[in-house]
């Protein structure tokens, strides 16, 4: 492999000097631009979600974790539009104190945003929250997370993210373009990237920095997230947010613990491959304790999962395939021999495994691995995802591999083992 140096990093960018320098005004000229915090705006803390379309039924399995395991605070659940929302889905939400909102009632042209994580920053920003927990619709707490606002390293900074695996691959440009430095670097950046799956986020302290990242994201397929990346690993949302509280000169705190992978549970209790990503709990600085499951390979939506082969709904159409009347299907993991959850799915066998600890099952005194199933369940047998062959199916999962099926009945639960 080759060693990673200023000049091959040089080499993967081709822009001239004029044209940096032509980026280095404009930026400034955005930075010049960025509007004060709008005091009285936004009350509170709450947790946004960012959902829509085939992310929904991924959200639903996320939003039953966060009520399961206790958290009391509200929820806002962002779409780009409403046509991306599943029918009755958001009626079925609102006793839970969970809301639907939607980009579009904010936007009228939304053009520009040709991937679903260019909406990050505005969910953040639109959201009615001053301090905002942000989750990617793949991302889910394994404990109650309504403490993390309390942490020492949020309540330092106002802005607290999660490691990534890789160190930055960012262009020798970019310091010089967003006004961190007069010349074009000469080091190779040496700073860890960060995953955007989870973050903590107060509105009144970085509100310039979260505008700042909305105009790195409006414009990152063609331009912020090459520069940022230049099409290493990561390429898209997950670098605008420090990069944007760097050019602002701002304070942040990322987690001090290195994420844990979650491999697949091949038998000898240690794991193989990554699937899923577990960040910790920042409240402890010494110890890892987790505190999310970012799944960021097997997406746990229960029709991902269960389908021997579904029809998309329509509000995981393109405009295209909505406009022609396609009919488009899937088939799930439990179908699909070549998938490395397939076994698992039709044996009776637990997913997850991880070097250090026994698979999900040792969090704490929980079964976070049962708990995700259990609210699959509930998605799978109940309200505006059900169907009745994937339901059988996960209660059969359920009951093989844990040895209890909770069944639920006119919305309470029922243990059954």
């Amino acid at each position: 492999m080759a060693k990673v140096t200023t000049r091959l990093l040089a080499d993967y960018l081709d822009m001239t000097i004029p044209e940096a320098m032509f980026m280095r005004k404009s930026h400034a000229s955005v930075v010049q631009s960025l509007p004060t915090y709008p005091a009285g705006a936004f009350a509170g803390r709450g947790i946004v979600v960012l959902a829509g379309g085939k992310y929904s039924e991924i959200a639903a399995t996320t939003l039953g974790m966060i009520r399961l395991l206790g958290s009391r605070l509200p929820v806002e659940v962002w779409m780009l539009d409403r046509i991306e929302k599943k029918e009755a889905w958001c009626e079925e939400l609102s006793p839970q104190g969970i809301i639907c909102r939607f980009v579009s009632d904010y936007l009228s042209d939304m053009s520009a945003f040709s991937h679903h994580y260019q909406l990050k920053p505005l969910a953040i920003m639109f959201s009615s929250f001053i301090e905002v927990l942000y989750l990617d619709a793949d991302s889910m707490p394994v404990v109650n997370p309504d403490a993390v606002f309390d942490a020492p390293a949020y309540l330092d900074t106002g802005a607290l993210l999660w490691p990534d695996y890789w160190a930055a691959t960012e262009s020798p440009l970019t310091p010089y373009i967003i006004g961190r430095s007069v010349t074009k670097s000469t080091t190779v950046p040496h700073f860890q990237t960060v995953e955007a799956g989870q973050m903590l986020w107060n509105k009144e302290k970085h509100w310039k920095s979260l505008c700042l990242s909305a105009y790195y994201n409006y414009f990152g397929p063609t331009y912020f997230y090459t520069l940022f990346t230049q099409g290493g690993p990561g390429w898209g949302d997950k670098d605008t947010f420090p990069t944007a509280l760097r050019a602002l000169r701002a304070n942040w705190t990322v987690v001090p613990h290195h994420l844990e992978p979650q491999g697949y549970n091949d038998g000898t209790g240690h794991g193989s491959g990554a699937m899923a990503m577990m960040q910790a709990d920042p409240a402890d600085e010494e110890k890892f304790r987790p505190l999310f499951l970012h799944s960021n390979f097997i997406k746990l939506s229960v029709r991902r999962l269960m389908c021997a082969e579904c029809v998309e709904d329509p509000s995981s159409l393109s405009a295209k395939q909505r406009l022609t009347g396609e009919m488009v299907t899937f088939k799930g993991m439990i179908a699909n021999h070549s998938n490395p959850v397939w076994e698992h799915l039709n044996a009776g066998k637990r997913i997850f495994a991880t070097k250090d600890r026994d698979g999900l099952n040792n969090i704490g005194s929980l079964d976070t691995e049962k708990d995700i199933w259990r609210v699959m369940e509930r998605v799978a047998c109940v309200g505006a995802f059900s169907e009745e062959t994937i339901c059988r199916r996960t209660r059969r999962y359920l009951d093989k591999t844990f040895g209890v099926v909770t069944r639920w009945e006119g919305g309470s639960e029922r243990m059954c083992s």
